[in-house]
């Protein structure tokens, strides 16, 4: 977002991308809107009601959100003075909010229509709450550390897990087809695209969780030939050289990585300086692999700007799982692409245009 300041031809393009969604959405509501309420009702616990509350807890995330990003603009308008709205903020406010609606996507798929009974619930739902508390209260001690946030943030995310493996073995179970191949074909896939979905948010959770519990930051200052051991990972840090750029002229860092002794891969941080600006920039090298990534980056020269050939500051990081992040959004999208390919819907929409047709031609 800092971009915006320097090229506020990006920040136009936000400005009407929002306005095109949330004025496209407003018109389809404003289109629906004499068919809101004409449903019929539902109880509480109920699958419309899960969906609701979910909508609720949605809702208040976003305002609360809205509030931290905002309000700081208002005072600064106002002439109120000046206040910073960080990530203390957001971690207190934002994730209690959205733990509610994590634990109601497990609930909701399995929850019947219009009522429910909390005791058949509890029924369907033991075991996977059982699984997912048990596994989020060892799995810490396996990965190193335990904390009561780490512990419950697999849970949220292991409660999903086992909560959708349920829901679709209960959708097997009580197919009337025979085979478990033609079990699984005879569900839409829209019902599909809600399993990936979640599963997406659970790979998520897990992600977010790991990277906030063992992430580790190292800044170091290594002479040509040192090691330093950051985590079960062992950084030798080779040198600097000279490499010229198209529009810059750069510093490029030579890091070994190395595991129990095996060499993993050699990064290549830069410091660059640009020709034109004298601004400079640092480019970090990363590693990245499922398990997690490994980030390098070059400080400055402890003997001073000229002084290439000896020691320098590094700054090294270890993100666990911090790809899972990526991989739960895309998996999120890709539920999302699926359950819009449900035929169900293509032919809803052909149904509707054959009706405009045929009153069309009718007048």
């Amino acid at each position: 977002m800092h971009a915006f300041a320097t090229d506020p031809a990006r920040g136009v393009f936000i400005l009407v991308f929002l306005a095109i969604v949330i004025g496209g959405s407003l018109a389809l509501f404003a289109w629906r809107a004499g068919t809101v309420g004409l449903g019929g009702s539902f109880t509480l616990v109920s699958r419309e009601g899960m969906l609701l509350a979910n909508n609720v807890v949605l809702i208040v995330a976003m305002a609360s959100v809205l509030l931290g990003t905002l309000y700081p603009l208002f005072l600064d308008a106002l002439d109120l003075g000046k206040i910073s709205v960080g990530p203390p903020y957001f971690d207190a406010v934002f994730y209690p909010l959205l733990a509610p609606a994590v634990f109601l996507m497990g609930v909701g798929p399995i929850t019947r229509w219009n009522r429910a009974a909390v005791p058949e619930l509890a029924a369907r739902l033991k075991w996977a709450l059982a699984v997912a508390l048990v596994s989020a209260l060892l799995l810490p001690f396996v990965l190193g550390r335990w904390s009561p946030l780490i512990s419950f943030g697999l849970f949220l995310a292991l409660w999903l897990f086992a909560a959708t493996a349920v829901n679709l073995w209960q959708r097997i179970k009580g197919s009337h087809r025979a085979g478990l191949w033609a079990s699984l074909a005879a569900n839409p896939a829209a019902y599909y695209g809600m399993l990936l979905a979640h599963f997406g948010v659970g790979l998520f959770i897990v992600g977010v969780t790991l990277v906030k519990g063992y992430e580790i930051e190292r800044d170091v200052r290594l002479d040509v030939g040192q090691r330093v051991a950051v985590g079960p990972y062992e950084f030798a840090f080779l040198g600097v050289t000279p490499a010229p750029g198209p529009n810059y002229r750069a510093l490029v860092g030579a890091v070994e990585v190395r595991r129990d002794g095996r060499l993993i891969e050699t990064l290549h941080p830069e410091k660059r300086i640009y020709n034109a600006s004298g601004q400079t920039m640092t480019i970090a090298a990363i590693d990245t692999g499922l398990a997690g990534d490994r980030y390098v980056s070059l400080g400055d020269p402890a003997g001073g700007d000229t002084a290439i050939a000896g020691a320098w500051g590094l700054r090294v990081y270890l993100k666990p799982f911090v790809d899972w992040i990526w991989l739960g959004a895309f998996v999120m999208a890709l539920g999302g692409f699926v359950a819009v390919s449900d035929r169900r819907y293509r032919l809803a929409v052909r149904r509707r245009l054959g009706a405009l047709v045929g009153a069309a031609a009718g007048e």
